[in-house]
């Protein structure tokens, strides 16, 4: 009865673990610079919406006016 490991199958396997390696680590690099920008895009976008949001709003305008920071 022959073994289900061989030398061969065994060295195949190594050699093909050895390959993927690199091309799963390429993926895993790729996806967290994906992830990575995403989330910044996100947190920028939040910002400057908290931040337009707070420019625009009609009390803080009206406070400007009356507070005469709106002239030169």
């Amino acid at each position: 009865m022959r073994s289900l490991i061989t030398k061969g199958r065994l060295i195949a396997a190594t050699v093909g673990i050895i390959l993927l390696l690199p091309v799963f680590l390429a993926g895993a690099r790729q996806g967290y610079n994906f992830r990575h920008t995403d989330g910044e895009n996100r947190a920028n976008g939040w910002w400057i919406e908290k931040k337009t949001r707070y420019y625009e709003s009609a009390e803080i305008m009206k406070k400007r006016i009356n507070l005469k920071h709106n002239h030169i």
